[in-house]
Order: structure tokens, then sequence, then C-alpha cells
């Protein structure tokens, strides 16, 4: 799990998102590894976690229909440590930002649905196929279970991804003054 974690550290060190919440590359440095150490504990108690075999190259986190997103998981995962582990302003920030991604989507997505909680592939490896990999076990259930998938991206470079893996583009919006721009995705199960 420290290599996983680390690996998204990497992936998501400059993600506009993470540079909002903290802006300086150094302490980003630090405190994305512990961050997601935790995030990745949670998919694993609340969901599932696809991640390359061999090395941490790529892990993404999904959350299903049903996830339970509640203070045991919380706990247990250490998420409701994250506060203390970034500091509040810098926790505050993200919560602008995912909040408004949160009603976004329960606006947009009324239904039940996989949700693509994260998905980050190494850097060095990234745009060689990876990343569509780890997500189609969830994407060929979803078809056969007959639910949406959606997700949201803060990074404007992997809208075109998305939309190649079959995502349509339901919000694009800035994050109140933050000036974070996140776009959101669904995905229609196919027949």
């Amino acid at each position: 799990m420290p290599a996983a974690a680390a690996m998204l550290a990497r992936a998501f060190h400059d993600d506009p998102l993470m540079r909002y919440a903290i802006p300086d590359p150094d302490e980003r440095a630090r405190l994305l590894p512990p961050l997601y150490e935790r995030m990745i504990r949670f998919g694993m108690l609340a969901g599932e976690v696809h991640a390359t075999v061999s090395t941490p190259e790529g892990v993404a986190i999904w959350m299903p229909p049903n996830a339970k997103w509640t203070r045991e998981n919380m706990e247990a995962s250490g998420m409701h440590e994250i506060p203390h582990l970034i500091g509040d302003d810098a926790y505050q920030r993200y919560r602008e930002v995912v909040g408004r991604e949160w009603q976004a989507r329960l606006r947009e997505i009324p239904g039940p649905g996989w949700y693509l909680f994260i998905l980050g592939v190494e850097p060095r490896v990234q745009r060689r196929g990876l990343g569509g990999a780890l997500m189609r076990p969830i994407l060929e259930r979803a078809d056969t279970e007959q639910l949406v998938c959606y997700l949201e991206t803060e990074n404007e470079r992997n809208v075109a991804f998305y939309l190649k893996h079959g995502f349509d583009l339901i919000v694009s919006e800035k994050a109140g003054a933050s000036g974070v721009r996140f776009w959101t995705f669904s995905r229609i199960p196919k027949r």
C-alpha cells in the first residue's frame, strides 16, 4: 500500500485540485502519500481497488452503487484524520471543490451507479493504455448489471481520455471562488 500511495502522489502532484488545496510543492510531495494511503484503505473497505500486479504503476478505486460512506469506514481507513494530516486550511480548500463536485453529481446523476473515486497512473507510463485497462473490469460489470458509471476530473487533459472510453461529459464548471474547474462524466451501460 505505501508504494501504491506514493505512486498516486506522483500521479496527482500537479493535479489542479491538489495544487489548490496544498499550494507548496514540497508540502504536497510530503503530504500526498499518507493522504492516498488512507484513500486506498477506504477503497478496500467500502469499494474495490484495482491495481497493476507487479509494481504499482496504476490504481483505480471504484465505489459500488451501495458504497458505505460510513463513519466506521472513515475511521477504519484513517480518512477522518485527513483534516489533521494536511491542515485545516488545505482541507477546507479541498472540501470546497469536492463539495461542489458532490452537488453536481447528485443533481446530474440521481440514480445508483459505479463511481470512479480515483484513477492514477505512474507519470512515466501514462498514455500507454494502463488507465483504460484498470477501468475495464468495472465498465464490463456495469454493462452486465446495466448500471451507470460516473467520475469527476479537475485535469482538462483527462477529458479526451474519458470521452475515448465511452463517458459523456455532463458538467463543466468552476468550483466557486477556487478557480478550479472540474468536469463530471457519466457512462450509460451498453446493452
